[in-house]
């Protein structure tokens, strides 16, 4: 690899024969911008002001911030940067004392000026109480004239700040912030058994325990198919899959349903749920193929008929499924395309129940993401969403993927939280995890799913 050419890449899927720069520009820093001599930027979005670009309206002097809840992220950022080389002091103001910020004013440019990132948080004890939704707006002004010369506003920022409440008897589950709820797979509430199994449910692991359980068939010794979390596999946090690998495929309601409860506030007719699952191939051939069921519906009520997803299609002559070759690139099904995206119709706000059934061994589920509305463009999709009875709020981030619990290169990598409180260490990456039968690593995983697929092509 490390002679392989790294610079030049256009688009071509082949690498370039020669390493060859990008064509160069260069800042005139010793020139100011049009727009003034310091910019303003914010989290979330690639516009900034004073000044015109394709990022946001004409000749427009305010930016939308992304919203604050209390169960969503704790902050959102302001970044001021210096345009040219003139040192000038600015100076931020919120309209509402709740809204806190941890700097008010600065300098920028000039020999002794600091580009500054400015955090914006909500002293929710003093916000509006629930439930509310309130625009609330901050003015950045400036001893440096900036697009104001040309007839052009001050820079104003702009943000909603939603204060909901879950109730009382809602005591775990995750909850909907900014349009959205992300879960990891592994952190289900508990587990739905099926006929094929016992007819109890396995307990929550909504703390991260890498443990799952094995049932005997109800007439047979014959190990029936359980769930089997695997540490640090996939591109955040774990995967979960069924075991045995040579199970064979399952009806729904057949096989153990993976069962997590979330708290809506949106309601939306075509709220999408998309599966983020491990690359997979049809390996019992296209008549026969990978599959998946799936239900969403307010918690309490009778299960409504799941829908039944098969996320990949057959092969096209000797072309892979339509979306392999991203689904591959990206070690996910989800990221692009819908292939793995089912609607529902959320009709008001509550708690509800998600369900998943895989229906064979190479359904391998890294996590699920709710869409009311709020999901944006991302490589890992969002953070996992605040998730009530381990999270607190006050101390939950949800900023970015350093704070979820047990998350690879995370603040807390090593540990696994406690019912209670506490906490256990984990050996650093280890991919092993117990099923009350014996560990069963990563590679014995896959090395399986290769003893079946080859098993399955020499049929």
């Amino acid at each position: 690899m490390l002679d392989q050419t790294h610079l030049g890449y256009d688009g071509y899927w082949q690498q370039p024969m020669r390493n060859t720069l990008p064509d160069l520009r260069y800042v005139q820093d010793v020139f100011p911008s049009l727009g003034g001599q310091y910019g303003i930027g914010v989290e979330g979005s690639n516009a900034s002001i004073q000044g015109d670009s394709k990022w946001h309206a004409l000749s427009s002097s305010g930016l939308e911030m992304l919203p604050l809840s209390p169960w969503g992220a704790a902050s959102r950022y302001i970044d001021v940067f210096s345009r040219g080389p003139k040192h000038c002091n600015w100076q931020a103001s919120p309209w509402e004392p709740y809204v806190q910020l941890s700097q008010y004013n600065g300098t920028v440019g000039g020999d002794n000026g600091t580009d500054t990132r400015i955090y914006m948080t909500i002293d929710w004890a003093n916000a509006p109480a629930a439930p509310n939704r309130t625009e609330v707006f901050i003015n950045i002004t400036s001893d440096c004239r900036g697009y104001e010369r040309y007839a052009g506003a001050e820079p104003r920022l702009t943000a909603i700040v939603e204060s909901v409440s879950v109730p009382d008897n809602f005591t775990e589950g995750f909850v909907e912030a900014d349009g959205h709820v992300a879960i990891e797979a592994s952190h289900y509430q508990s587990i739905l058994e099926g006929t094929s199994g016992s007819s109890s449910s396995s307990p929550s692991n909504s703390t991260g325990s890498n443990s799952t359980s094995v049932s005997r068939r109800q007439d047979s010794n014959e190990t029936a198919p359980a769930y089997h979390t695997l540490r640090n596999y996939g591109r955040t946090l774990a995967g979960v899959g069924l075991y045995p690998l040579d199970s064979e495929k399952l009806e729904v309601g057949e096989g153990p349903a993976l069962e997590y409860s979330v708290y809506l506030f949106t309601n939306h007719s075509a709220a999408n749920v998309t599966v983020y699952m491990s690359p997979g191939a049809n390996y019992l051939g296209d008549n026969n193929p990978l599959q998946y069921a799936i239900a969403l519906f307010p918690a309490g009520d009778e299960q409504p008929e799941p829908a039944v997803v098969t996320p990949i299609g057959p092969n096209v002559g000797s072309n892979m499924p339509d979306g392999w070759g991203q689904a591959v690139a990206n070690a996910v099904w989800g990221l692009q395309g819908n292939y793995t995206t089912s609607p529902f119709n959320v009709t008001q706000e509550g708690a509800y129940t998600l369900r998943i059934w895989a229906l064979l061994p190479n359904i391998v589920v890294q996590k699920i993401v709710i869409d009311l509305g709020g999901v944006r463009d991302s490589y890992l999709g969002p953070p996992e969403s605040f998730l009530v009875g381990r999270d607190e709020r006050g101390s939950y981030n949800g900023t970015s993927f350093a704070t979820t619990p047990g998350i690879v290169g995370g603040v807390d990598h090593n540990r696994t939280s406690l019912p209670g409180g506490g906490e256990s260490e984990e050996a650093d990456g280890s991919n092993e995890a117990s099923n009350g039968a014996g560990g069963l690593a990563v590679g014995g995983f896959t090395s399986a799913l290769m003893v079946v697929l080859a098993a399955a092509l020499t049929m």
